[in-house]
């Protein structure tokens, strides 16, 4: 049986955790670099892709295109840095997708 091969694109500070736990590291600081590399890696048959909320907010379209595949399973960390939520907007929207509700929703 294959392995999934798992990647994970972001800001060097963030990747020095999945490089410790044996994850395919892919350091980035732009926005131009990570969409390069995430089509790579989806190219390279990667089961699993964690990517940055700072680089995935600006990667919004080309990341929405591969949700609709089985795979890769791309998943959003919320950064280090600065936070926008959109981490949390695409968990929502996927959770929703898959239950039918918004078990999220704030009352």
């Amino acid at each position: 049986m294959n392995k999934a091969k798992i990647g994970a694109i972001g800001e060097n500070d963030v990747m020095l955790i999945f490089k410790a736990i044996g994850v395919d590291v892919f350091p980035v600081e732009k926005v131009d670099q990570a969409s390069e590399i995430l089509n790579k890696l989806v190219k390279s048959g990667y089961g699993i892709i964690f990517i940055t909320e700072s680089l995935a907010k600006n990667l919004d379209e080309q990341i929405k295109k591969y949700l609709s595949l089985p795979l890769p399973s791309i998943v959003v960390l919320p950064g280090l840095k600065e936070r926008n939520d959109y981490a949390i907007e695409l968990l929502r929207k996927s959770i929703i997708k898959a239950v039918g509700v918004d078990v999220m929703k704030e009352k």
